[in-house]
């Protein structure tokens, strides 16, 4: 069965268009995989922490208590049973949202999603991704990647996901062309996913 991971980081719970977008890839996807399940890890509204000594003692350790190694290994078991991952993100000060910072600090764990033993392996292979990114202002040079793009494909790379997908809404901060720009995207949605 197909599953999807939804990934979200945008602190803004209402009007926000990386969550607008992902509720469009959201629709798009079920029509395409009407028996699929969609698993959701918010970001944003379930607070995850940042790292702590403590923390990175226990992935080295783990008989040394953490809390957030429960979390770490829950989040990292919804990778594992995601056949797709959907990450939206906005843009914040030139990166990626803290909260996803911290998720990311709390699943890329050695021998849990990548390994060193041949050079640095990925366990995640095999594993579809889609990258929702939106931003204010205008950040892709021609025939490249956005900033965020760049950013998270580095680290999906890393866990072993090579099957990427970008979607980039840019330039909300313009409200004159946004309808079009919003349309434009759910274009590139839908011509993948149909």
């Amino acid at each position: 069965m197909n599953t999807l991971l939804r990934i979200d980081s945008s602190l803004r719970l209402k009007d926000s268009y990386s969550r607008r977008m992902g509720d469009y890839f959201v629709k798009q996807w079920k029509l395409k995989h009407p028996n699929g399940a969609i698993l959701k890890r918010d970001t944003a509204r379930s607070m995850i922490p940042h790292l702590t000594q403590q923390t990175v003692d226990a992935f080295f350790d783990e008989s040394q208590f953490s809390e957030d190694l429960s979390l770490s290994d829950k989040m990292i078991e919804e990778l594992y049973q995601s056949s797709e991952i959907l990450i939206t993100c906005p843009m914040y000060n030139y990166g990626i949202p803290s909260s996803l910072k911290a998720y990311f600090d709390l699943i890329i764990r050695t021998k849990k999603t990548f390994t060193y033993d041949h050079g640095i392996t990925g366990l995640l292979q095999n594993k579809k991704a889609h990258i929702i990114s939106v931003m204010g202002g205008v950040h892709s040079v021609p025939g490249g990647k956005n900033p965020l793009e760049t950013h998270l494909t580095h680290i999906l790379n890393h866990l072993g996901i090579k099957d990427i997908n970008y979607f980039s809404l840019e330039g909300t901060a313009s409200p004159e062309q946004l309808s079009d720009k919003t349309k434009a995207t759910e274009v590139l949605i839908f011509k993948h996913l149909h």
